[in-house]
């Protein structure tokens, strides 16, 4: 108690001041609720990820597409191999029908007989044939037009 009397002795003195204390600032601090929080970086954080996952599965998708239109054009060009391959071989086949040996090899394969004499085959001059003896069964009713080498001659009546 000594001591506690001796201070206030010394602080009611009047000719000895004592410094007064620095107050502290007062901070403009609040006390905030949990449901008045700003939750900023939850915010922001979930929503990068969620752009980020729906940019990479637009890529995704854009990915799909590509590889479907890649097999697509890759089927496609081996048709067109395929067919022209195809095509080579039919030009060949039309081109060995079309030779000698092809038409005789044809014609001996359908039971036709080859001639005893060879027969050289000259072309006619127009009017040079004979009028035929028979009419074109095919021509329209209330004509007799003759059949002369595959068409009718129409206007010419017998």
């Amino acid at each position: 108690m000594a001591t506690s009397t001796a201070s206030r002795r010394a602080a009611t003195r009047p000719g000895r001041r004592t410094a007064p204390k620095p107050t502290p600032k007062k901070a403009d601090l609040r006390v905030v609720r949990a449901e008045e929080r700003v939750r900023t970086v939850g915010a922001i954080s979930s929503i990068v990820a969620s752009f980020f996952f729906i940019v990479l599965f637009a890529l995704a998708g854009l990915h799909a597409v590509v590889v479907q239109t890649q097999a697509e054009l890759d089927e496609v060009n081996a048709d067109i191999t395929r067919l022209e391959e195809l095509r080579v071989v039919r030009i060949a086949d039309l081109a060995w029908a079309g030779s000698a040996v092809g038409l005789e090899t044809t014609a001996l394969a359908a039971g036709l007989v080859p001639a005893a004499e060879p027969v050289i085959v000259t072309p006619v001059p127009p009017g040079g044939l004979a009028e035929p003896e028979f009419t074109d069964p095919f021509a329209p009713a209330g004509t007799s037009a003759p059949f002369v080498g595959g068409s009718t001659l129409v206007g010419k009546a017998e």
